[in-house]
C-alpha cells in the first residue's frame, strides 16, 4: 500500500510563493514580519484547569500588504474557519497581541506625507476599516423582529441617511452634524453604486439582509478608509447582487479608494480581480500565501495528492486525518467552482452501496413522505407599505386560474426551500408564517387552520400559540438574542415564550437538552482545545454564556434552539451561514436524523453511519419527524439540507409570478437542481 505523502507544511515552512516583478512603490500599510499571536498574553496564567484555550494564531507569520504596487495588489484570506478569517483582518487592524510586538508595523500610516496629508487616519484602528456581518442587523436598530416591518413608529427609527452619516441621535449639536456631515454628492455616488438610490429616506429597520449588508459597506466606504476589510461579504446574498457588490469592490480597489481586503469562505465565488491569496487552515497556521494562480496550484496539487493516494487505496471507506479531510474539502470546492481544474478524475470504486448526500439521502430518494393536514394556508397573499408592494405583486396560476397574489400552502411531512434574489420578499414570506408582520391579522393567512382575527365561534389564535409550535433561527433571531444566556439556557429556552422567562421543562426536556449538549460539546464548548475528547461533564454549558461562543458556536446553539423541540414546523432562515463547513455538515445531518447518525469522513468520501447511540438503542434526538414542516432559506448550495423536496423562488419585484418545483433528491447530489432554481 503507498504510503499517504505529507500534506502540510510545517508553521515554519509554510507555501510562500514571491515574485521580483512586482516592487512596491512606497512602504507597506501593513508589515508583519514572523509575528506569531494571541488573544491573550501566553504568560497569563488560566484560571481554572477547564480555562477556555489561548492557541497561537497564524505563527510566524510574513505578510505585507502595500500601500502602492504595480501593478494593484487585492488580497484576500481564505480558510474553512470563520473565526480564522475574522481573526487575520483584526491583525491587520492591529488587534489581538502580536510576539515579538515589533513584527507587526504599520510604516505607511507613520510615514511623514501620510501624517501631513492625513492626520486623523494615523492610527491602524481609523485607517483600516472593518466591517463584518456575523450579526448583520444589530446596528440597525428594532427591539423585536416584527420591528423592521413596521412603518416608523419610533423616533429613533432612523433613515438610511442618517445612518449612513452617523447622526442618529435624538437632537443632535451643531457640532455633531458639522463633524459628520457628508457632501450630498459623495454620498449620493456611494448609494447609486451599492443600488440603494429607492431605500435613502426609508427606515433601516425596513431593510432587507442584502440590503442592510450593502448599507453596512456603504457607511464604511463613507469614512474613506485607507483599507477596507470585508469579513465574508457574499455570505447570503444572491448570485446576481454578489456579482454587483463584487464589481463595486473590483472599481474601488483598482483606484485605491479604499484597498480592499476580502475573507471568503472556499465555496464562494473568489472574485476575478482578486490577485494575493492567504490561506490558512482552521488551526489558525498559514499553509500558503501569494499570487493567486500560485496557491491554487499549490491546493491542486495538494488535493491530487490526496486523491491520488486514495485511489491507490482503491477508496476502501477508512477514516481520514482531520487535516486531510479539511484540505480536500477545500480541493473540492475550488475545482467545483472551477478555480483550478484537476486531473483527478479516475472513478473510485463505489460499489460498496449506494451514494448518500453527506446528511444522509440518495441521489434518487423513493421513500414515500406522509403528508398531513396543512399548518399554513395563503390564499391571495399581497404585502403593501403604501403604494410599494413587497409581496405578492403578481397574478399567479392555481389549478389552471390565474389569482392575484400569493397563493401557497405548507402541510405537515413537507421540507419546503424558499429562494429568490434578495429583497424577492423570502423574509416577509417567513413573517407571516411566524406572525411577526403585523399585516399577519388582516391578510388571508391561516396558521394551523385558524386566523389571527376570531370569526363568529372561532376565536383566534394567539402569538403564543403559533410560536409555541414553531422553531426559528434567522440573523434576526441570532442578533437580538440575549448575550447573557447559558449555553444551556439558549437550548432551553425552546420552551418559554421568550428566551429571557423560566422555560417550562419536563423529564424528556432535560434529557433532550442534556443530549444535545452532549453530541454538539465538541463544537460547543469553548473550554475544549482542538482534537480533545468531551469528559461528558456538562457544567460547562451552565458556567459558558452564549456571547463568550464564537459565530459560527452561536449559529449551532440556535440551530439547536429551533430543532430540538420537533415543533409542528422548523424554519431556517440563513441558519447555517456563517457556520465553519464541518459543523455545518454536522448540523445537516442531525435535522433529519437526530442522534442515530454519524458522519465518517473517508476515503470514499463523507458517509453517515449509524451511531453507537442507535445500536445500542439509547437515541433521544431522532430529527426532523413525520408531523413536522420545514422551511428553509438559503443562498448557498452547501447549506440546502438534502431532505428538502418542494421549493419555491420568488421573483424580483415586478418581475413576475413565484415558480414552483419539486426535486426528486437531494440538492447536493445533482447540480442540475440548484440549476433549476437560477434557471442556468
Amino acid at each position: 500500500m503507498r504510503r499517504t505523502p505529507a500534506l502540510f507544511f510545517a508553521a515554519s515552512r509554510c507555501a510562500r510563493f514571491h515574485t521580483s516583478r512586482r516592487k512596491l512603490s512606497t512602504e507597506p500599510i501593513v508589515r508583519i514580519s514572523n509575528g506569531t499571536f494571541y488573544r491573550r498574553h501566553p504568560a497569563t496564567k488560566p484560571e481554572g484547569h477547564d480555562a477556555s484555550p489561548n492557541p497561537p494564531l497564524f505563527p510566524d507569520l510574513n505578510v505585507e500588504l502595500p500601500s502602492f504596487a504595480t501593478p494593484n495588489q487585492h488580497w484576500a484570506i481564505l480558510s474553512s474557519s470563520s473565526t480564522v478569517r475574522t481573526a487575520f483582518l483584526q491583525i491587520l487592524r492591529g488587534e489581538l497581541l502580536c510576539f515579538p510586538p515589533t513584527a507587526r508595523s504599520f510604516p505607511y500610516l507613520l510615514s511623514p506625507e501620510f501624517a501631513a496629508e492625513k492626520p486623523k487616519l494615523r492610527s491602524p484602528e481609523r485607517a483600516i476599516e472593518y466591517v463584518g456581518f456575523d450579526v448583520e442587523r444589530q446596528a440597525f436598530g428594532g427591539a423585536y423582529l416584527s420591528a423592521r416591518y413596521e412603518s416608523r413608529v419610533e423616533e429613533t427609527d432612523f433613515t438610511l441617511a442618517q445612518y449612513l452619516t452617523g447622526i442618529v441621535g435624538m437632537n443632535p449639536g451643531e457640532d455633531v452634524i458639522k463633524e459628520k456631515a457628508i457632501a450630498k454628492e459623495v454620498m449620493l455616488k456611494v448609494v447609486r453604486d451599492l443600488e440603494l438610490e429607492r431605500f435613502f429616506d426609508r427606515p433601516v429597520s425596513t431593510l432587507s439582509n442584502g440590503q442592510s449588508r450593502r448599507a453596512r459597506i456603504g457607511k464604511a466606504l463613507l469614512a474613506r478608509p485607507e483599507v477596507l476589510c470585508l469579513d465574508a461579504p457574499f455570505i447570503g446574498l444572491d448570485p446576481f447582487v454578489s456579482q454587483h457588490i463584487s464589481e463595486v469592490l473590483h472599481r474601488l480597489a483598482e483606484a485605491n479608494a479604499p484597498r480592499i481586503v476580502l475573507s471568503l469562505r472556499p465555496q464562494d465565488v473568489i472574485p476575478e480581480w482578486i490577485t494575493h491569496i492567504v490561506y490558512a487552515g482552521e488551526d489558525g497556521k498559514v499553509q500558503a500565501l501569494g499570487q493567486k494562480e500560485d496557491v491554487f496550484q499549490y491546493l491542486k496539487q495538494q488535493y491530487e495528492d490526496i486523491e491520488k493516494s486514495i485511489i491507490a487505496r482503491s477508496g476502501k471507506g477508512h477514516e481520514l486525518d482531520p487535516k486531510l479531510v479539511e484540505l480536500r474539502e477545500v480541493g473540492k470546492h475550488l475545482s467545483e467552482k472551477g478555480d483550478f481544474e484537476t486531473s483527478s478524475t479516475e472513478e473510485r470504486d463505489l460499489s460498496s452501496g449506494p451514494v448518500l448526500s453527506r446528511d444522509g439521502f440518495e441521489k434518487i430518494d423513493t421513500s414515500a413522505a406522509t403528508i398531513g393536514e396543512p399548518i399554513v394556508e395563503m390564499e391571495g397573499v399581497r404585502i403593501k407599505y403604501g403604494p410599494n408592494s413587497v409581496l405578492g405583486d403578481w397574478q399567479q396560476d392555481v389549478d389552471g386560474e390565474r389569482k392575484e397574489g400569493l397563493w401557497m400552502n405548507i402541510h405537515r411531512g413537507q421540507r419546503w426551500g424558499i429562494f429568490g434574489a434578495n429583497g424577492s420578499g423570502k423574509t416577509t414570506l417567513l413573517s407571516l408564517v411566524t406572525s411577526d408582520h403585523p399585516q399577519t391579522y388582516s391578510a388571508p393567512v391561516k396558521l394551523f387552520q385558524r386566523s389571527r382575527l376570531p370569526s363568529p365561534g372561532v376565536p383566534g389564535i394567539t402569538i403564543f400559540d403559533i410560536q409555541s409550535q414553531m422553531g426559528h433561527s434567522s440573523p434576526e433571531v441570532h442578533a437580538l438574542f440575549p448575550k447573557k444566556l447559558s449555553v444551556r439556557h439558549t437550548l432551553e429556552c425552546a420552551w418559554s415564550d421568550t428566551p429571557i422567562t423560566k422555560p417550562r421543562l419536563d423529564a424528556d426536556a432535560s434529557k433532550r437538552v442534556d443530549a444535545c449538549l452532549r453530541w454538539f460539546e465538541g463544537e460547543l464548548n469553548p473550554k475544549l482545545t482542538a482534537g480533545q475528547t468531551p469528559s461528558g461533564n456538562l457544567d460547562w454549558a451552565t458556567d459558558v454564556y452564549f456571547g463568550e461562543l464564537s459565530f459560527s458556536a452561536q449559529r449551532i446553539a440556535l440551530f439547536l434552539r429551533a430543532t430540538i423541540r420537533n415543533s409542528s414546523i422548523v424554519i431556517l432562515d440563513e441558519a447555517f451561514s456563517g457556520m465553519d463547513d464541518l459543523a455545518r455538515d454536522k448540523c445537516l445531518l442531525f435535522l433529519s436524523h437526530g442522534q442515530s447518525m454519524k458522519l465518517h469522513y473517508t476515503d470514499a468520501g463523507p458517509k453517515p453511519v449509524e451511531s453507537e447511540l442507535r445500536k445500542k438503542g439509547e437515541v433521544v434526538v431522532l430529527g426532523l419527524q413525520e408531523h413536522q414542516a420545514l422551511l428553509c432559506v438559503s443562498h448557498s448550495r452547501q447549506e440546502v439540507p438534502g431532505c428538502v423536496r418542494e421549493w419555491v423562488c420568488l421573483a424580483e419585484q415586478g418581475m413576475g409570478q413565484p415558480r414552483f418545483g419539486r426535486w426528486d433528491g437531494p440538492l447536493e447530489l445533482a447540480t442540475s437542481r440548484w440549476n433549476e432554481i437560477w434557471r442556468r
